[in-house]
C-alpha cells in the first residue's frame, strides 16, 4: 500500500506539473488606451527589432493590414506608444481578409 501511494503521488505531481495555467483576458494598452483593431484582431509577440523585448504584431480583419507596436518596456511589463503599418519595398503589407 505504501509503494502504491508513493507512486500515485509521484504520478500526480508529474501530471499536475505539465498542466497549463490559463488566466482571464485583459486589454493591452497603447499610450494608456486599450488597443482596438476592430473585428478579429490576431496579435503575436516577437522581438521584431532585436532589442531583447518582444514587440507586438497585430493582423487586422478589415483590409488585411498588419500593425507593428514597438515595445519600449520589458517582456513582463510591455509598454506600447503608437503603431506603424508593416511595409515592404515601400508598399504596405496586406493579407487576404473578409
Amino acid at each position: 500500500m505504501k509503494v502504491s501511494l508513493i507512486a500515485l503521488c509521484s504520478l500526480l505531481s508529474v501530471t499536475l506539473a505539465q498542466m497549463p495555467v490559463f488566466h482571464g483576458p485583459y486589454r493591452i494598452a497603447d499610450g494608456g488606451l486599450p488597443i482596438d483593431v476592430g473585428w478579429y484582431g490576431a496579435p503575436t509577440m516577437f522581438d521584431w527589432d532585436g532589442d531583447g523585448a518582444k514587440d507586438m504584431i497585430v493582423g487586422q480583419y478589415e483590409y488585411g493590414y498588419m500593425r507593428f507596436y514597438h515595445n519600449t518596456g520589458t517582456d513582463t511589463n510591455p509598454t506600447f506608444n503608437g503603431f506603424t503599418y508593416l511595409s515592404a519595398s515601400g508598399s504596405q503589407i496586406t493579407l487576404p481578409y473578409g
